[in-house]
């Protein structure tokens, strides 16, 4: 893996160096190179032909002080990522691919060691009211994962409906396009097992996603007003998934539910709205999942001859809020947010007893989370400075004195430096 790394970038290395040294060779051919909007580009100057590398890189310093265990401090560099985007031989069809070689990130927490492609497509676009779009990429579910990275008010995006709530990347075939100028919309078909297994199960998957607009575009939900817009900006988004018969999941209580499993049925759906006007923001959501056993549906079952009940695993729901306000002390420079945000990854686990409970309880998170944050814009999303302190209460931890259901806390403090172009 090393050996893998090093040619890679390697390669990189050496191609930015070859292009640089030809750049003034293009002047004269039909290759266009320069920079736009906080992007460099190489692009034919009939427009069918181009590539627009990009990348992200987040130095952050965090400090957990937490009541009966050790306190934690670390560095960590996070979501390291190098990605290109352009078109690809016609004006109306492009591509993106996305890396990630950082193991303190989401590569890390989803096995992938020290690299990972997180993202992988074509996409056709017909009009404005219709793209197709086809392989790896982030389907839009709940709000905040949909939301890049690079562009929150806080350090990290939340732990329930960005994390233990989202739908993670995945592969299909998909559309999307935006009607009557103020609606938005996305259908896939997907192999339902996540980026990692894209072929580990016999049935595909489904997903749609609706955002209404109506005083114009948005912007990134979880973005802050960063226009100190004097016009009200409204969006209201639905979303939903099934997945059917699934194996794998990157999402650790997803797994929790199908190892036990084998085999799942997972149904999700989300809700979400939000304001932008006069440097203000407020953005709040609303997400679930279900899992269900595809062969004994909740896990109880008639077996053998004259029937009985087998208890196998119980049937879980797992459920999230998420609420932030912002506002900008100084217009597109400085900004205050706050957030409180609440989830529990199974909420049926308390009135189950059967055999497999202990199965059941494994992972449980219940959770409160409440804190502030605020961000130095140097150079916009492309160089920022950011700060954040979160308040985390689990409902569900086992404590020092052997209370399972106890309440254990502790507060995090992060310092986090970003740039990307």
């Amino acid at each position: 893996m090393n050996n893998y790394k090093t040619l890679m970038l390697g390669s990189v290395a050496t191609s930015a160096l070859l292009l640089g040294a030809a750049a003034p060779a293009f002047a004269d051919s039909n290759v266009d190179v320069g920079h736009k909007g906080g992007n460099f580009y190489i692009k034919s100057k009939d427009g069918k032909w181009s590539m627009i590398p990009g990348a992200q890189i987040q130095i952050t310093y965090t400090f957990n002080s937490r009541e009966e265990r050790d306190d934690v401090t670390e560095f960590a560099a996070r979501r390291v990522r190098f990605g290109v985007k352009g078109k690809a031989g016609h004006k109306n069809l492009s591509y993106g691919v996305t890396l990630e070689i950082s193991t303190n990130s989401e590569a890390g927490q989803d096995g992938d060691a020290s690299i990972a492609i997180f993202d992988s497509f074509l996409n056709y676009k017909f009009s404005n009211a219709l793209q197709v779009r086809a392989g790896t990429w982030k389907q839009r579910f709940t709000e905040y994962h949909s939301n890049g990275s690079g562009k929150t008010q806080f350090v990290d995006r939340n732990r329930g409906t960005a994390n233990r709530l989202r739908m993670e990347r995945d592969t299909g075939l998909g559309i999307r396009g935006k009607v009557f100028k103020m609606m938005s919309y996305e259908v896939s078909i997907i192999d339902g097992n996540t980026r990692k297994a894209p072929s580990s199960n016999a049935n595909q998957s489904f997903h749609a996603h609706v955002r209404l607009e109506p005083f114009g575009s948005f912007g990134s939900p979880y973005e802050g007003d960063t226009k100190n817009s004097k016009k009200l900006k409204l969006q209201v988004a639905a979303a939903g998934f099934y997945k059917d018969n699934v194996t794998f999941s990157t999402r650790g209580n997803d797994n929790s539910f199908l190892s036990a499993a084998g085999t799942g049925d997972i149904v999700g759906m989300a809700f979400g709205a939000g304001f932008k006007w006069m440097g203000f923001g407020l953005y709040g959501e609303y997400a679930q999942k279900r899992y269900h056993d595809s062969e004994y549906k909740d896990k109880i079952a008639t077996a053998g001859v004259g029937g009985g009940l087998v208890d196998k695993v119980p049937g879980a729901k797992s459920v999230g809020w998420n609420i932030e306000g912002s506002y900008f002390l100084i217009p597109k420079k400085w900004s205050v947010a706050g957030r409180w945000e609440y989830f529990n990854d199974n909420t049926r686990n308390k009135g189950y007893t059967g055999t497999n409970k202990s199965v059941q309880d494994t992972g449980i998170n219940d959770e409160h989370r409440y804190g502030l944050a605020t961000t130095y814009f140097l150079n916009g999303h492309a160089h920022k400075l950011m700060a954040d302190w979160v308040r985390i209460d689990d409902h569900g931890a086992s404590t020092a004195t052997g209370n399972v259901g106890g309440t254990r806390s502790e507060d995090r403090f992060r310092l986090q430096w970003q740039a990307r172009f």
